[in-house]
């Protein structure tokens, strides 16, 4: 990777508190050359990454060099923004890491309560927690509790240890944050408002969603790293053309 950054012009920075500035590489220096030529079919050809496939070990396979990996990022803006797609072995691991917390769904008025940092306790499971967020408009409360909920059970917000008996709902579902609703699909695969209108406890329905599909974060994150995977590619016949000009328009500055 170091071979990379040699090329790049250096200018002077000072890290942290320094007094005295350093020699470093511009890395905000962004060639427009590949831009400019992407979108032409006679420079590149398409491809799905695999799992466990890095950028180097993917150049190797393509040019029997590994020093073309950086081209996979110039050339695609969605992994240059985004990232490498990661296998599909660690998503799982990675939307219980980035999601760890539990969801409560009410169709209570949560819009004053609720808040986050109040305490909450469940009547019948007896579990507690911390709410670190809610979506009113889905009716969930993120409540960060090693132990689950009860559907049907009351949940109480406290306040500095004083129960809010004035504030309590009914607990109409809980699941893992992960596994909950990240939002409402239509047929068009477009975000829908399902219109959920909240109503003393808790105790009645929610809105009609069947010609709703519900996109759960782990299902959302998962279709996100899929579309990463179809990449463009340069052909090899140009690829190493491709490098030369780039470290040309590089030392020119």
């Amino acid at each position: 990777m170091a071979q990379f950054f040699k090329n790049f012009p250096l200018v002077t920075y000072n890290f942290g508190d320094e007094v005295t500035p350093s020699l470093y590489q511009n890395l905000s220096v962004f060639i427009k050359l590949i831009d400019e030529i992407k979108d032409d079919i006679a420079f590149y050809s398409t491809l799905f990454i695999q799992d466990y496939d890095r950028p180097d070990t993917l150049s190797y396979k393509l040019y029997d060099t590994t020093e073309f990996y950086w081209t996979f990022y110039y050339l695609n803006t969605d992994i240059r923004e985004s990232g490498w797609p990661i296998p599909y072995q660690e998503l799982l691991p990675k939307a219980k890491k980035d999601y760890p917390h539990r969801v409560v769904t009410t169709t209570g008025n949560i819009s004053k309560t609720f808040l986050p940092g109040h305490t909450v306790s469940g009547s019948v499971s007896g579990s507690t927690g911390t709410v670190i967020k809610r979506y009113l408009d889905l009716g969930q409360i993120v409540i960060n509790s090693a132990n689950n909920f009860n559907a049907g059970e009351i949940l109480t917000p406290s306040i500095n240890g004083v129960a809010q008996t004035a504030d309590v709902i009914r607990v109409t579902s809980d699941t893992e944050q992960y596994n909950s609703t990240h939002h409402y699909e239509n047929s068009s695969n477009e975000y829908v408002d399902i219109g959920l209108v909240p109503s003393g406890t808790g105790t009645g329905a929610f809105p009609t969603v069947s010609s709703f599909t519900p996109i759960t974060y782990f299902e959302r994150i998962t279709a996100k790293n899929d579309s990463l995977k179809e990449i463009k590619v340069l052909i090899p016949e140009v690829a190493a053309q491709i490098k030369t000009e780039f470290n040309k328009l590089l030392l020119r500055g």
